[in-house]
C-alpha cells in the first residue's frame, strides 16, 4: 500500500485505517501473551517458593537425622565398652566363686582337724 502525496487526505486515512487496524490488533495478541507470561513466570514463583520451603523442611530433619544417629553412635560405643565391662566382671565374678569355693574346701578341712582333735 503506497501512500501518494496527491492523494486527498480522505484516501490517505482509508490507507491508513487497516494499518493501524492490523497493528491494534498485533498489540492485543502481543498484550495477551505478556499476560499468560506474568500469569507463568508468577505460578513458576510460587512452587519456587514452596519447594525452597520443603528444601529447608528437608535440609533441617536431615541435620536433626544427623545429630540424632550421631547420639547413637555414641550409644552404640557406651554400649561396646558396658559389654566389656560386664564380660570383666563375669570373669571377676567367676574367678571369686573359684576363691570361695577353694577357701570352703579350706574351712571344711580345718572344721574337721578342729572336730577330730576335739574328739580325742
Amino acid at each position: 500500500m503506497i501512500i501518494f502525496a496527491h492523494d486527498t487526505g480522505e484516501k490517505r486515512l482509508d490507507q491508513l485505517e487497516p494499518l493501524v487496524a492490523e497493528v491494534s490488533a498485533q498489540l492485543d495478541r502481543v498484550a495477551a501473551q505478556n499476560r499468560q507470561v506474568v500469569i507463568a513466570v508468577s505460578q513458576v514463583a510460587d512452587a519456587v517458593t514452596r519447594q525452597s520451603d520443603n528444601v529447608q523442611f528437608l535440609l533441617g530433619e536431615v541435620a536433626e537425622l544427623k545429630t540424632g544417629q550421631a547420639r547413637l553412635e555414641q550409644n552404640v560405643s557406651g554400649l561396646h565398652r558396658l559389654e566389656q565391662t560386664v564380660t570383666a566382671l563375669q570373669e571377676d565374678i567367676s574367678s571369686l566363686k573359684t576363691d570361695q569355693n577353694g577357701l570352703s574346701h579350706k574351712v571344711d578341712l580345718i572344721l574337721k582337724i578342729l572336730q577330730s582333735g576335739n574328739g580325742r
